[in-house]
């Protein structure tokens, strides 16, 4: 009878711990953004990630249609530029969002959504984008009063927001499993509960508390950020001062 159970007993811990690989790998495994990113410091400020993983972040799908759902609780058109952010012309998202697969590929904030500001261009032009100025920051309440709403709203399930999604992408079969079960309903009891828990890392959050503390910045990597930062508002002088 031992003899029976022995390869039985064996398959199923071989199944457990693949279910267990799947798992993390469609809910935890970091990978590294691409490499135009990390190019030169001002993309990295732009579009990079900071604190992988420990924001929870929205899934890129979500974040993509939320716009086309919901244009109602934008303040106008143009999807997320209407929110105050900005946008680079030919970039795929605002300056601020930064995408990376964290087990499935989400969408967090980082410092560029507050810091970086848009300027009215010349006639026909588009928006001069400022990387940073001193003593100015995006004001984040119309972004985060949207995709609140979003999450308020009786069209943020699952029927809604794949007719939507399924414009853009065919998402597996286990993906498709995995939004409308899991992602889908955790994303919108989170950004009901905390927006900006969904979108910032705990450091960041702090900063956004606390703009002259030094306690966000304690981890080498966060300092290494503030550097870039201070030397994108003297950048952003310059540039000011140039395009007058």
């Amino acid at each position: 009878m031992k003899n029976r159970l022995k390869p039985l007993l064996i398959a199923v811990i071989v199944l457990v711990l693949l279910a267990g690989v799947l798992v993390w790998s469609k809910l935890n495994r970091v990978v590294a953004q691409p490499k135009w990113i990390a190019s030169d410091q001002r993309t990295t400020y732009f579009y990079g990630s900071v604190d992988a993983g420990k924001a929870t972040g929205i899934p890129y799908w979500i974040w993509l249609a939320m716009p086309r759902i919901f244009p109602e609780h934008m303040p106008g058109t143009g999807g997320y530029a209407s929110l105050g952010l900005s946008w680079e012309e030919g970039r795929e998202m605002p300056a601020g969002f930064a995408k990376q697969r964290i087990g499935y590929i989400r969408v967090t904030g980082n410092c560029a959504l507050c810091h970086v500001i848009s300027q009215p261009g010349g006639p026909d032009q588009p928006p001069i984008i400022v990387a940073a100025m001193p003593g100015r920051t995006t004001d984040l309440k119309p972004l985060l009063n949207f995709v609140a709403e979003c999450a308020t709203d009786s069209r943020f399930n699952a029927d809604e927001l794949f007719a939507e999604i399924d414009s853009d992408t065919k998402l597996s079969y286990f993906d498709r499993l995995l939004y409308r079960y899991v992602l889908i309903p955790r994303t919108r009891k989170a950004l009901i509960d905390n927006p900006e828990q969904v979108l910032f890392s705990p450091a960041l959050r702090a900063h956004i508390r606390d703009p002259h503390s030094s306690e966000p910045f304690a981890d080498p990597s966060m300092r290494s950020l503030r550097d870039i930062v201070i030397q994108q508002i003297e950048l952003g002088q310059k540039q000011i001062s140039t395009s007058r």
